[in-house]
């Protein structure tokens, strides 16, 4: 299957994420993927978990047939109750036959309505699934990566300041501009910078850092602070002053 298929497959999936009774066993963090908890698992047993959770999915949205059926029959019998209640002489029985017409009815809006999703696509799903489960890691990793950019397959956004929290201590005569922290802060959590947008993110996230390392200054010719250690595998600081 080719990316493009399987983003459509996985986009149709992100859509009727509700159809499958359960929510995703594992979402994007921005990192790595990990329970809607936050907990980290070994990278077989999301891929299971993955393809699993679509291929319920799948089986949830290929069955519009026996819902049709089943919301025919409700119909009809809910409408036989109501006509033997409106000819209905014993109030007695007119109170059972509304009653059970009442039922019958909430019955009938409990069934999901019909998605109108085609069959093809519903098939492409399972493809996925079983590429998740049993391709390669690398193509496990490609069909992930599709998902994840969806947000059904996304973590909750969190505040900046847990990713500042993270962050190690330098010398105070180390100092990192602001620039330098958002970039290495956009490269750890993508999502949420991505959702938060420049201006306010710079904003909570600038806020984040004045409470933790003292409010910024103008250090060697630009803004910044001290004393910020960022991590080197996120980005390189900015050279000292």
């Amino acid at each position: 299957m080719d990316d493009a298929t399987a983003r459509h497959a996985l986009e149709a999936a992100a859509q009727h994420a509700d159809r499958a009774g359960v929510p995703a066993p594992f979402v994007w963090s921005g990192a790595q993927w990990t329970t809607p908890g936050g907990e980290w698992r070994d990278w077989p047993l999301v891929r299971r978990g993955m393809g699993e959770w679509l291929r319920g999915l799948a089986a949830g949205l290929d069955t519009p047939e026996s819902g049709d059926k089943r919301r025919e029959q409700l119909h009809s019998a809910m409408r036989d109750h109501r006509f033997a209640a409106f000819h209905a002489t014993d109030p007695e029985d007119k109170r059972w036959h509304t009653d059970m017409a009442d039922k019958l009815t909430q019955e009938l809006e409990a069934i999901p309505t019909p998605v109108g999703i085609a069959l093809a696509t519903v098939a492409r799903i399972r493809d996925v699934a079983s590429e998740i489960e049993s391709a390669s890691d690398a193509r496990a990793t490609q069909l992930l990566s599709l998902a994840s950019q969806f947000d059904a397959f996304r973590a909750p956004l969190s505040d900046p300041t847990t990713w500042v929290k993270r962050l190690g201590s330098a010398p105070h005569n180390a100092h990192v501009r602001t620039k330098a922290v958002w970039d290495a802060f956009c490269t750890a959590e993508p999502v949420l910078a991505r959702n938060l947008g420049a201006t306010t993110g710079k904003r909570a996230l600038f806020a984040a850092m004045d409470k933790r390392f003292g409010t910024r200054r103008k250090l060697a010719g630009y803004e910044g602070w001290r004393g910020v250690a960022l991590p080197v595998s996120e980005i390189e600081p900015a050279p000292r002053g």
